[in-house]
């Protein structure tokens, strides 16, 4: 085997820059912009311009290899190829102004979810559109075996070139003390995978594409991993899922929301499966392949059907959000490409091509994914509100007006509507203004309400970190009358917080008692939560669940306890539908024990109590012990371990 000589690799990138030059300058601008976000990770200033330059760089890797390829197999001149690339960059430039130029922004999730959208739409057009206007499906299928292998090929020599940089970067820290920063390890990865991944693959490309249709080299390796290891993979998972539908008809058990995502998932794989094998099922030995890829389209149907079936449950339930969309998108996009082979059809370029159409149609306008989820999840907020009497004519009935941002954004605030609504709908109100707050703004709900708190939270927000910043949605939901905070209920358990106002005040009173012990655990049977030293005597607190009960052992004998019954019962009976169970007077949190020997006072922080079974019990808590040891000898030293 002779190894390439240096010149022709240089040949080869000189030949791969002159043929993908954008690709190859859009890569290298992503890299350099990765690299001064390595450089300023720690800047506080506004990154954003950068981040977005870089992401459309990437961008442009895929769409302007697309224009390149295109171009070619149809032959057009310089002037239209020149146009092309020219509308390509207008799309970028349009992409990066459509992307947040800020973290101050409302919200920033959702144009990078439409990012992720144009990304794979660009790449799906990468795999057809050289072949978008010719039939040559042997051709199609060859150029896409080429991407295949080309990105297997890329990855591996990449991976291999970055191990190898960084064994060597080790070494000479190890030998010889060179210092080498740890930014450096990342920023060759990013060289590596960015620009000499992107130059690379380029390098490998057919110089013709027309030439493909006449090829009819097929890698037996390539058959080997397709029929020997994604096939019985493929048929194991079918087992899988048709054992689950087995199993939801015996037992008239709904099928659960995660059975949709594996379905794609597999169904997904079988089509790539039969996609590598497509051109063997052309000879006359492997006729089976064509008879068994057929099949597997009409073994798909039951599926899709249990796709439709838990996927509107979680709709029915919960509303459309994006992923939800698109899991519903992808069902239709199966039944459509199941119901066009099961009948006989064999042009593999509608697989690509039709799931390039359906997302890119549903990706803008109102029936698209992101009108129509953020659409639903407002009519579902507006529904529950409605039946709560907390909306009337498009006007919240009982807005608690919130004093300003700044004061309100504490643990102090006292919400008015609390007791109004049970913990679920609380839960689903969250969970539906986290959703819009995240994905698409509150810009639909703010004229329910009579205030706008737009500005203050702008003026509060400037000049603060993102983890210091008010959260809109927790805004909102107090303007509601409603804590921002999940309540954790299910069938058989409920999960009570209360929490002293002492919690927020560092000074507690101690007169009485010489000794202050902070006590911190999870409730757990015959634990030892604390362990101390007094006089030589070592003394350890231990938990008693079944009594609820915190025992104080001298010497591993019980000398006192603390009983928290009645302190847990006369707080659920007093807080448990209160509209504010966070400012609990410290009385109320306090429980007394006292002997002959020893006085004992427990003042709780935060205590959380579970209730199962008709049954209440501290499920964690904390707060500070005070103890008083009664003596002949007076006290005077204190150790504490």
């Amino acid at each position: 085997m002779k190894l390439p000589s240096i010149q022709y690799l240089q040949e080869k990138a000189v030949t791969a820059l002159k043929r993908f030059p954008l690709s190859i300058v859009s890569a290298t601008i992503g890299v350099v912009c990765a690299i001064y976000l390595i450089e300023h990770e720690h800047y506080q200033g506004n990154l954003f311009p950068i981040i977005n330059l870089m992401l459309c760089a990437a961008l442009g890797i895929p769409l302007f290899f697309c224009v390149t390829v295109f171009s070619e197999k149809l032959n057009f001149s310089f002037k239209i190829k020149a146009l092309l690339s020219l509308i390509g960059t207008l799309i970028l430039v349009g992409v990066y102004f459509s992307l947040p130029n800020s973290d101050e922004s409302f919200n920033t999730t959702l144009p990078y979810v439409r990012y992720a959208i144009y990304n794979i739409t660009i790449h799906l057009l990468v795999a057809f559109a050289p072949f978008i206007l010719k039939k040559e499906i042997n051709g199609f299928w060859q150029y896409n075996k080429v991407l295949f292998i080309r990105f297997l090929t890329s990855v591996l020599y990449s991976g291999f070139l970055y191990v190898g940089i960084v064994l060597a970067l080790v070494s000479l820290n190890l030998l010889f003390d060179v210092k080498i920063r740890d930014q450096f390890y990342f920023e060759f990865w990013v060289i590596i995978a960015g620009l000499f991944n992107t130059w690379f693959f380029t390098a490998g490309m057919p110089t013709s594409l027309t030439d493909l249709d006449n090829d009819y080299e097929y890698p037996a390796g390539l058959k080997i991993f397709s029929q020997y290891i994604l096939l019985p993979l493929l048929m194991l998972y079918l087992l899988i899922l048709y054992g689950y539908g087995i199993k939801i008809f015996a037992a008239w058990d709904w099928p659960k929301g995660i059975v949709s995502y594996l379905i794609v998932c597999v169904a997904i794989l079988g089509i790539l499966n039969f996609l590598l094998i497509y051109p063997y099922s052309k000879q006359k030995e492997n006729k089976w392949i064509a008879t068994f890829s057929r099949v597997y389209y009409f073994i798909l149907f039951p599926l899709i059907i249990m796709l439709f079936i838990a996927i509107n449950m979680r709709i029915g339930d919960y509303g459309i959000t994006i992923n939800r969309y698109i899991i519903l998108l992808l069902g239709c996009w199966l039944t459509l490409v199941s119901i066009y082979f099961a009948i006989g059809k064999t042009n593999i370029k509608f697989i690509p091509i039709s799931l390039f159409t359906a997302i890119l149609i549903t990706s803008f306008g109102p029936w698209g994914m992101f009108s129509v989820s953020e659409n639903s999840q407002v009519n579902r907020l507006k529904t529950i509100l409605e039946t709560h009497q907390l909306l009337e004519n498009n006007n919240i009935t009982k807005e608690q007006v919130l004093d300003s941002i700044s004061t309100n954004y504490n643990h102090k605030f006292i919400a008015k509507n609390e007791q109004l609504l049970p913990d679920s709908i609380k839960n689903d109100i969250k969970s539906i203004l986290d959703y819009l707050n995240d994905h698409h703004g509150l810009t639909k709900i703010k004229p329910w309400f009579n205030n706008n708190y737009d500005t203050e939270i702008a003026s509060f927000n400037q000049d603060k970190r993102k983890w210091e910043r008010v959260n809109e949605a927790k805004v909102y939901m107090n303007a509601l009358g409603l804590e921002y905070t999940h309540h954790y209920t299910t069938k058989n358990q409920n999960y009570f917080s209360f929490t002293s106002e002492n919690k927020y005040n560092s000074v507690l009173t101690i007169t009485g008692y010489d000794y202050q012990i902070k006590v911190n655990s999870n409730y757990n049977n015959n634990v030892v939560l604390q362990t101390f030293v007094i006089n030589n005597k070592e003394y350890e607190l231990k938990i008693q669940d079944n009594e609820n009960m915190l025992l104080l052992l001298e010497d591993k004998q019980l000398k006192s306890a603390l009983d928290f019954d009645k302190l847990i019962k006369k707080l659920m009976d007093n807080y448990k539908n209160s509209n504010n169970n966070y400012d609990i007077p410290v009385n109320e949190m306090t429980i007394v024990s006292e002997t002959e020997e020893i006085k004992l006072k427990f003042v709780f922080d935060n205590i959380n109590i579970k209730t199962d079974k008709k049954t209440l019990k501290p499920n964690y808590f904390n707060g500070t012990l005070l103890l008083r040891i009664n003596e002949e000898i007076p006290l005077t030293t204190e150790e504490i371990e």
